[in-house]
């Protein structure tokens, strides 16, 4: 049984404003299921490389993928330590002082090491479980299988979250400054629109699932 809380450690300790911090499982969880990218940075070399990617968690384990001769997940997946990040923007802060003025966010930063997903079967199923992250789950289905051979050539890497930090800022101070200048929050969220079809589709007369029509990843 998992316990309720990541440890702290010397690298995930919150020195200023600490009490923005968490180690709750569920909260970090929580943040890294809703973002859709994570910037995932590893050495190689000894020089310092970073770059966006998909990502889905399936218990305490990150998946990453991409094309197989890709450098980055390479060294992570023959066991180099990655520091990997996402940031959800809630609202902007606007307060009646320049220095007060902020950002409210939720964010969560791990620390873990990486291993190739080699069983074409394991790197199936967790390749479902990463579509349907992204898309939802009632799609995979309704399609073709995929093409004898095709993951042969991506790279699937787990990372274990071994160790995490959530960072929260959820408030705003509002009392300095001077009397009537407008202060409050710009509340901000990732919007997507309603499906278009493309010319075949629409040819066909199909309408999306509700599924589609409903697609959302932003906390209730």
């Amino acid at each position: 049984m998992m316990d309720a809380a990541f440890p702290v450690t010397a690298r995930t300790r919150m020195r200023r404003k600490a009490k923005r911090a968490t180690y709750d499982r569920a909260a970090i969880h929580a943040i890294l299921d809703e973002a859709l990218v994570a910037s995932v940075a590893v050495v190689i070399d000894g020089r310092p490389h970073v770059q966006p990617m998909i990502h889905c968690r399936i218990g305490d384990r990150l998946i990453l993928h991409g094309h197989g001769t890709n450098r980055l997940l390479a060294a992570i997946g023959g066991g180099g330590e990655a520091c990997i990040n996402v940031f959800l923007l809630d609202a902007l802060a606007i307060a009646r002082k320049i220095e007060d003025h902020s950002m409210l966010y939720r964010s969560a930063t791990i620390y873990g090491r990486g291993q190739v997903i080699a069983d074409e079967a394991e790197k199936l199923a967790v390749m479902e479980q990463v579509f349907a992250s992204l898309v939802g789950s009632g799609r995979f289905s309704l399609l073709p299988p995929l093409v004898p051979g095709y993951l042969g050539g991506t790279m699937v890497v787990a990372v274990s979250i071994e160790e995490a930090v959530g960072k929260v800022n959820d408030e705003v101070d509002t009392s300095g400054g001077l009397d009537r200048i407008w202060s409050g929050l710009i509340p901000t969220h990732l919007q997507f629109g309603q499906p278009v079809a493309d010319a075949r589709t629409a040819a066909e007369g199909l309408e999306p699932d509700q599924q589609l029509t409903a697609y959302s990843r932003t906390r209730t």
